[in-house]
């Protein structure tokens, strides 16, 4: 037998005994029959969805009969905030918020949304008090040895990605301790909605996770769900493995598979373009309804010359589809936003921003507080909120 025979014996050998290592086996998985019937946990009740669809409408925010929402709204405006991807610049919605917060200008928002970065950053500002003091903590002390631990780029190939995820699992529960989502429930009671989006990778339909009423449940892995959610909605496909949970189908527990929310959306505020007016005014509000959306990333590609190279022609295609994804989302928004009759105003990372990454982390700490500083810089000069994307 020859050398590269040999070679090859051994890849194919490494690829059949990783195939067969997992314990998340097909048979095991729901169907493309069964997947939009499955429940959670069938011997709890529960007086709203603990999670939905992005194409159904969340019907239990508003009743159509009475009139009526669950939604509490402090002040004469319904405020929804949406935040989206984008890993490392994250860093930037946190910067953001923070500077809010320290101008005593960070709005009651009624509706957070979150996906990926977002959804780390969402939990923060939802909870409020002493946890929001804690985002810049939290958000600035991610980094590759944190998150990512050993890495393993073979991995990737052979098994489901180049990091095990245990230490990404353990930084979600050390941020979100059980006493941080007791709060998450306490501001689910009192009216408030945390509406978190991880994409369903089989049928790559984006999931809406109803995080407040997940903490408000009886479920008795309600933290243990809450910190898999988060990590879902934030596990990039082939650096962090994905999430599995566990679902029941007359009976019979199967499995669903869950990555980052970033692939079926960037960012979301209104599932099956509900109309946030409708609760606008069940609560009797005269003031137009607020979106603010913080856009956690650049909202036009800056012109850079690639080399013709693979790896460098591969990160420059996906880098596009993911801006003209998130420029889609964006202007959907926009439109919606305008034939409902909400205000709507974001922010973004602009190409004044100059700084660039130091090292090949993934999460490079002195990017991430440069653009953290220049997220809070931008609310400090009053250079924040726009209404039109750059052409």
């Amino acid at each position: 037998m020859t050398r590269k025979s040999n070679i090859l014996t051994v890849v194919l050998l490494s690829v059949s005994v990783a195939a067969c290592s997992t314990t998340h086996t097909l048979d095991k998985r729901v169907t493309e029959d069964n997947y939009k019937e499955v429940t959670l946990d069938t011997n709890v009740k529960v007086e709203e969805p603990l999670r939905f669809w992005g194409s159904e409408k969340p019907d239990f925010l508003y009743d159509q009969n009475t009139q009526t929402t669950p939604i509490t709204v402090k002040g004469d405006t319904l405020n929804i905030l949406a935040l989206s991807g984008g890993g490392a610049n994250g860093a930037f919605g946190a910067g953001v918020l923070m500077g809010l917060a320290d101008k005593g200008e960070l709005k009651d928002y009624s509706v957070i949304t979150g996906i990926s970065a977002g959804a780390l950053i969402a939990p923060f500002v939802f909870a409020g008090g002493d946890e929001l003091s804690r985002l810049d903590e939290v958000i600035l002390g991610i980094s590759d040895k944190e998150v990512l631990g050993k890495k393993n780029f073979l991995n990737t190939i052979f098994k489901d990605a180049f990091t095990n995820g245990n230490n990404f699992i353990e930084f979600i529960g050390e941020a979100y301790p059980e006493e941080m989502i007791d709060k998450i429930a306490e501001q689910h009671r009192k009216g408030k909605r945390l509406f978190i989006g991880s994409t369903h990778f089989d049928s790559g339909e984006l999931m809406i996770w109803n995080l407040g009423a997940i903490a408000n449940s009886d479920l008795p892995n309600r933290v243990e769900l809450v910190h898999k959610i988060l990590a879902s909605s934030a596990s990039i496909p082939g650096v962090f493995p994905p999430q599995f949970f566990d679902v029941y189908s007359d009976g019979t527990v199967l499995e669903e598979m869950h990555v980052d929310g970033g692939l079926a959306a960037q960012v979301f505020y209104n599932p099956a373009n509900f109309d946030y007016q409708l609760v606008s005014d069940a609560l009797g509000l005269k003031d137009t309804p607020q979106l603010d959306v913080i856009r956690n990333g650049l909202l036009k590609s800056p012109y850079k010359p690639v080399n013709d190279k693979g790896v460098a022609l591969l990160t420059k295609s996906l880098s596009g589809l993911t801006m003209m994804q998130t420029r889609g989302d964006m202007y959907r928004m926009m439109y919606f936003s305008e034939t409902e009759g909400l205000n709507m105003q974001f922010t973004y990372i602009d190409q004044d921003f100059s700084y660039a990454k130091e090292s090949k982390d993934l999460f490079d700490l002195n990017y991430m507080k440069a653009i953290y500083q220049y997220g809070y810089d931008k609310v400090i000069t009053r250079d924040l909120w726009v209404t039109e994307l750059p052409q």
